[in-house]
């Protein structure tokens, strides 16, 4: 290993620093309760066994097999089968060697990367440095959504297992960024095969290949024989059926149907709490449910209608009556207990400070049509907000359009005025930032933004001590949401996670998004 400079050995002390106390607050941010058997129960598990297959409810299919193209966070939890990534995260969001078994930083813009040998990809394209350079310049290419890699000015190879890559700034995110989308590693082979259809034929070196994908209906799994790591496939074979509807993916639970249901809706735990056949695990995530604005044209261009929606909304109300009383109130994409949190930031429920809004903007007719999902959870909340909105004098119109119909037209068409959705966090609190108040983020489609925001994310981007990036971060979210309502949080969204009991090695994360491949099933 290269000799550190000293002064970046600091801030690499405090780079390690950051991920340790953000393991250590894992007990603030990350409670666990559990109905029914308990989770403890479902890691009291014994001996992993080999063999076997599961069956998952999804409530939305995958929008994209290409993780460069992909553009919800229900994404992860079906793409992290079939993809490696050069970096890992543990549950409570610390970076560990991924196919990456090491990594250095010889200065504050240079990031060198050891990688395994004997990695394969499902097509037998051999893992190596050259694949890496593809991959990340294909990550930082016109034709995808990522930006978390946009820091990465040159990706040299200096051997067949060595990467070394040269940052246009220092980047303290840089390191989870690579535990994301833009570190999970296609094959270049596969990709020049197929090209614009690639998404149709993913070919990663995960432990499992996809095998069929009937779009909106199933996904098949087979374990891949030539995994790195094969002793840690359990699972033969994996079915993900895409039930959109929360009763039929429980009725399909409780008749043996399925096997896993994660994100359970809150309405549904009652029912499941007395079933000595189901495991409930409640664990508190980064996970928000959102607002999203389209801010450059009426009605959201004008700032004093974003504060009148972010002051017109009665958080409390919408938790109490659609959550069942589950997740907190969220003023800010960060939860409380979680190291990036700031205690003084609050937006308070002020309907008559809405409606002063309005008058003194000269506005008396400000209506605006919000997308939603075909979901009963969605179309509740959805009503509930048009309802809270209406009280203050802005007309709702409801859209309900299938999940990735929804996204494509408010993100990438940018065809609708507001979206319902979830943020469903992000490794490193400054990808968080960069995705949702960065003018050239993907979920910014308004591409919103002042000086005094982008100054302070270039500011929090180039600072690994944590203290100070908790105190920008939390200028950042004052500017974007507190002073000009770029988006508006709603809710912090527990993962409510619901399997057989036979279903073991279930590891919760503080994304909130389950990691399939670690399950086994229990045969005796």
């Amino acid at each position: 290993m290269p000799k550190l400079k000293k002064s970046f050995q600091t801030i690499l002390l405090l780079l390690v620093a950051l991920t340790m106390v953000m393991a250590g607050c894992s007990s603030n941010s990350k409670s666990s309760t559990s109905e029914g058997n308990t989770k403890s129960d479902n890691e009291a598990q014994g001996q992993p066994q080999k063999g076997g297959e599961i069956k998952i409810a999804y409530g939305v299919d995958i929008t994209n097999f290409d993780p460069i193209k992909g553009t919800t966070g229900n994404d992860h939890a079906l793409l992290w089968p079939v993809y490696e990534t050069l970096v890992k995260f543990t549950p409570d969001m610390k970076p560990e060697p991924g196919i990456a078994e090491s990594w250095e930083f010889p200065d504050d813009k240079t990031m060198v990367l050891h990688l395994r040998k004997g990695v394969t990809f499902h097509d037998g394209t051999p893992f190596n440095a050259e694949a890496v350079k593809f991959n990340i310049e294909r990550v930082n290419s016109k034709d995808s959504q990522i930006s978390d890699l946009k820091s990465i000015e040159s990706v040299e190879v200096v051997d067949e297992t060595t990467v070394k890559l040269h940052l246009s700034k220092p980047d303290s995110s840089i390191l989870l960024a690579l535990s994301d989308r833009g570190g999970m590693m296609v094959s270049p082979t596969a990709v020049n095969k197929y090209g614009a259809d690639y998404s149709q034929h993913p070919v990663g070196a995960g432990p499992f290949e996809v095998t069929n994908h009937i779009p909106n209906g199933q996904i098949d799994y087979a374990a891949f024989k030539n995994y790195w790591k094969k002793e840690q496939i359990y699972l033969d074979k994996m079915t993900v059926k895409i039930i959109p509807d929360a009763n039929s993916q429980i009725n399909a639970l409780k008749s043996n149907q399925v096997d896993f249901v994660p994100g359970i809706a809150a309405q549904n735990v009652s029912s499941l709490k007395n079933n000595p056949n189901i495991v409930v695990s409640n664990e508190n995530t980064l996970g928000l449910g959102m607002l999203y604005l389209k801010t450059n044209v009426e009605p959201f261009n004008n700032k004093a209608v974003r504060l009148a929606v972010l002051h017109g909304i009665d958080r409390q109300q919408l938790i109490d009556a659609i959550n069942f009383g589950q997740g907190e109130v969220a003023a800010q994409p960060f939860p409380k207990g979680y190291w990036a949190h700031n205690d003084s930031i609050n937006i308070k429920y002020d309907p008559e400070k809405s409606k002063q809004l309005l008058k003194d903007a000269g506005l008396n007719d400000v209506s605006f049509t919000l997308v939603t999902y075909p979901i009963d959870w969605w179309t509740r909340l959805a009503n509930a907000i048009k309802g809270q909105l209406e009280k203050v004098g802005i007309t709702v119109k409801i859209e309900t359009l299938e999940a990735n119909a929804a996204v494509q037209k408010f993100m990438t068409d940018k065809e609708a005025d507001a979206l319902t959705g979830n943020w469903s966090g992000r490794p490193d609190p400054q990808m968080t930032i960069n995705s949702l108040y960065s003018k050239d983020s993907f979920y910014n489609p308004g591409k919103i933004s002042t000086p005094d925001a982008e100054s302070l994310i270039l500011e929090a981007a180039a600072t690994y001590d944590q203290e100070k990036r908790a105190e920008l971060f939390g200028k950042i979210v004052n500017e974007a949401i507190v002073q000009e309502g770029f988006s508006i949080p709603l809710f912090t969204t527990p993962a409510i996670q619901a399997m057989n009991k036979k279903i073991k090695g279930f590891q919760p994360n503080l994304l909130g998004k389950p990691i399939f491949s670690t399950l086994w099933v229990n045969q005796k």
